[in-house]
């Protein structure tokens, strides 16, 4: 399990997708927000829900070997949904913990933050969302 972590061309290929998810993620809650008025908190919600259907789905297609076209799942998509719902959990946790430790900017709080979520949404979905099968 552990050498699956270790992989990094795959480790790459999840970060290449995850910036495509991002992506998506951005535009259509702005387009979303601006060009049909729709609230905030909906728009977001419906870019989260199409960059984590996005990131699946290229998972499935590019980052894993082991799966494809063929592994796309409502059950998949559902537990992958709930990796990147922990994985924010985890960022909310590290940014208020740094903001009540310590004097760094908000930004840089952040970034460590988004890092630390990224690394465990890696992990999660490596050893349990697209976890080798046998």
């Amino acid at each position: 399990m552990a050498s699956e972590l270790r992989d990094k061309r795959q480790f790459f290929r999840f970060f290449g997708v995850n910036i495509l998810g991002m992506i998506a993620d951005y535009l259509l809650a702005v387009l979303l927000a601006s060009f049909f008025g729709t609230p905030y908190v909906l728009a977001v919600t419906c870019g989260f829900i199409l960059g984590s259907f996005v990131n699946y789905c290229g998972h499935n297609i590019f980052s894993y070997e082991h799966t494809s076209r063929e592994t796309i799942s409502a059950l998949g998509f559902g537990k992958y949904l709930l990796a990147v719902l922990f994985s924010l959990i985890v960022r909310l946790i590290v940014v208020a913990a740094l903001d009540y430790i310590s004097l760094l900017p908000f930004w840089l709080i952040l970034l460590a933050a988004i890092g630390v979520s990224f690394v465990v949404s890696y992990v999660i979905s490596t050893l349990w969302v697209f976890r080798k099968p046998g």
